[in-house]
């Protein structure tokens, strides 16, 4: 309660019913209005899976690039208008989803390492209008237990410049 008071420069008022670690973690972020082209959560908790999976759902066409994909909720969401690129060390890793995702038919690309060591962004767009970045990974852990972020954009210059550096590497890893 003290920490949390001296960043709000506030006496703290935790409900009773919530718990504590994931008050400090949101509760004094002020609420970003509906309406908003930036829209921002925060880790651990479910709002960055819920709103990934959200935007999946309503989407028919997804463009992701993602460093690691582990969260069962988020694979069981992906459609097949996707294309996926990730990290060729973290897709053979013990607890990947990526074979699955391949094996159902998607199209996904690693990188060779021979330019970049890894693929470490986060990105999804959906449907050509909105994204999501930041350093949410879509794994468990990220949901569950890491200090993660995601930011959702609806801005046509940003997205653009998102789109055009998931092309790139698109068209790069292609062979």
């Amino acid at each position: 309660k003290q920490f949390y008071s001296a960043l709000n420069n506030q006496q703290a008022s935790i409900p009773r019913n919530h718990d504590l670690k994931y008050v400090d973690n949101v509760a004094f972020i002020e609420k970003v209005p509906d309406k908003a082209w930036v829209q921002v959560y925060f880790t651990p908790g479910l709002d960055c899976e819920n709103n990934i999976i959200q935007r999946i759902n309503d989407s028919s066409k997804i463009d992701i690039a993602v460093y690691g994909i582990t969260n069962r909720n988020i694979v069981n969401s992906i459609i097949s208008t996707v294309r996926i690129i990730t990290d060729r060390l973290q897709s053979s890793g013990k607890h990947s989803l990526v074979g699955e995702l391949k094996n159902a038919g998607l199209d996904v690309r690693t990188n060779s390492g021979t330019k970049h060591k890894i693929e470490h962004n986060k990105i999804a767009i959906f449907d050509n209008k909105e994204i999501v970045t930041g350093s949410y990974n879509w794994t468990k852990n990220a949901s569950s237990s890491n200090s993660e972020n995601c930011i959702f954009i609806n801005d046509a210059k940003t997205k653009n410049a998102y789109l055009k550096q998931f092309n790139y590497l698109w068209d790069f890893y292609s062979g």
